[in-house]
């Protein structure tokens, strides 16, 4: 039996959540905040790879594909290239097999649709960590 999500104590880690939409970054605040996980928000794909390139610990990125300036996948690309052990889970709202094929070609470590079951992202979220 899986624990819910009230077993889950996060509270060393640090997630980058890569979102352009406020309700998908209150979504993840209100999910996650059982868990203690401490949490980082970035707007776009451009600044999830400044971040990973100044040094910024994460210990997993919580990725969106349709953003401005970098999608999630060419940032999930760059992400890799910098630091390829930061598992990165991509999320869209456009569930089509092509975007799928394409996150894992970039590096992706797990995939989920929106909407996302708050049980789905926990589970994926603790398989990778």
């Amino acid at each position: 039996m899986k624990p819910d999500n009230n077993n889950y104590n996060w509270s060393e880690k640090t997630i980058l959540i890569v979102e352009d939409t406020d309700t998908s970054i209150m979504y993840y605040r209100a999910a996650l905040k059982k868990s203690k996980v401490k949490l980082v928000c970035a707007e776009n794909g451009l600044q999830a790879v400044e971040l990973v390139k100044q040094g910024k610990h994460f210990d997993l990125i919580l990725m969106d594909i349709n953003m401005p300036l970098l999608n999630g996948i060419e940032a999930t690309k760059q992400i890799k290239s910098i630091n390829p052990k930061i598992p990165v889970i991509v999320q869209t709202a456009y569930v089509l097999n092509d975007e799928r094929i394409k996150s894992f070609e970039a590096g992706c470590d797990g995939f989920m649709a929106k909407p996302v079951k708050i049980q789905q992202l926990f589970d994926t979220i603790e398989s990778l960590l």
